[in-house]
């Protein structure tokens, strides 16, 4: 069942970072409309599990006009809203303050800041200072989005210092402050200047993490809508051309009916169930000539690498019908356990 829905409003930002995984820039492309907005948001309510919409890019406030409309409509919902901004617009505290207030006053729940070294090369850090404490004083709960890259400068205990606040690590498993929360995460060698890098010189790999092995949860459980209104399984974190991270196109199609055949789609199910783990061992049974990376940042790491590579795509073309069977036999087992009201302890 959907429960949340991320609208990638806009790609067009006024910046291109350099591991930016939707090559984000300022290129004047297609964006959702606050009428195509409403149109989804309503649709997804009525499958009857919607609970939270996200908006992001790109920048999506780039797109505010809309943006404002569509945060009206979901509040008419009852539904939970965030916004994901590198604060741009933050020139100054009064234009901060500005802008917050008019998100809040819209109906926006939270708001998130993306800050770290490579987002700061283009946005001042004066402009997060400024969006940081406007929030705090219109008590718009706001999180810090941080990626970790080697040598970093800007450091979570570099911004409690910077912001005068002490800050908390944001932990899913437990109950979070209101305020002064930041995320940390590792940045994935996928984007707009990538392949031009050497990742030696940023990449920080998690120490006896075993993250990279992990089932995707997000997949059928949250859906993205490009600016270009396809329907992504994916966060976002893998290369935007990858064709079957899309299921299907909102332009002529309703959101049920993609939803319907993406609960059949092979690969929805197979990351789904088993991740880029899963597919990485059975590519290597099938081709055991292939070789790949001792480890990977995260899952989407593994999943961008064999999802792009032309030896992997022809090994998945020959075999990949040969996992069918065996993931709708799992999904249907899940499907059971979840009906008569059973939590199963593991995905796969």
């Amino acid at each position: 069942m959907i429960s949340k829905i991320v609208f990638s409003v806009t790609y067009d930002c006024p910046v291109s970072c350099k591991f930016c995984v939707t090559e984000s820039g300022p290129w004047n492309g297609p964006y959702l409309s606050a009428n195509f907005m409403r149109r989804i948001m309503t649709e997804a309510a009525e499958l009857g599990a919607l609970k939270a919409v996200v908006f992001t890019g790109g920048e999506a406030l780039m797109k505010k006009t809309e943006v404002l409309e569509a945060l009206r409509f979901a509040r008419s919902k009852g539904l939970w809203t965030r916004i994901v901004s590198n604060a741009f617009w933050a020139i100054s505290a009064t234009r901060a303050e500005e802008w917050l207030g008019e998100l809040k006053d819209s109906g926006l729940n939270e708001i998130n800041f993306s800050c770290d070294d490579l987002h700061q090369e283009m946005i001042p850090l004066a402009n997060i200072k400024h969006a940081y404490h406007a929030a705090r004083k219109l008590e718009l709960p706001v999180l810090l989005a941080h990626k970790r890259v080697k040598n970093n400068r800007i450091t979570p205990d570099y911004l409690s210092d910077y912001l005068g606040v002490e800050l908390h690590q944001f932990n899913e498993e437990e109950p979070n402050p209101h305020e002064d929360m930041y995320s940390s995460g590792y940045t994935v060698p996928i984007g707009l200047h990538a392949k031009d890098l050497d990742h030696s010189d940023y990449i920080v790999y998690p120490e006896n993490s075993t993250a990279w092995q992990v089932p995707c949860s997000g997949v059928l459980s949250s859906i993205i809508i490009s600016p270009q209104k396809d329907l992504r399984i994916c966060c976002g974190m893998i290369d935007q051309r990858v064709p079957e991270l899309s299921i299907g196109n909102l332009e002529d199609q309703s959101l049920a009916a993609i939803i319907c055949e993406g609960n059949n789609d092979l690969m929805a199910n197979w990351l789904a169930l088993e991740g880029p783990y899963g597919i990485l061992n059975f590519v290597k049974q099938k081709a055991p000539e292939l070789t790949f990376k001792n480890r990977y940042v995260n899952h989407c790491h593994l999943c961008d690498e064999l999802l792009t590579r032309a030896d992997v795509r022809e090994v998945l073309a020959r075999h990949a019908t040969e996992k069918a069977q065996s993931l709708f036999f799992q999904r249907g087992m899940l499907e059971a356990l979840r009906f008569q009201g059973q939590e199963p302890q593991s995905a796969v």
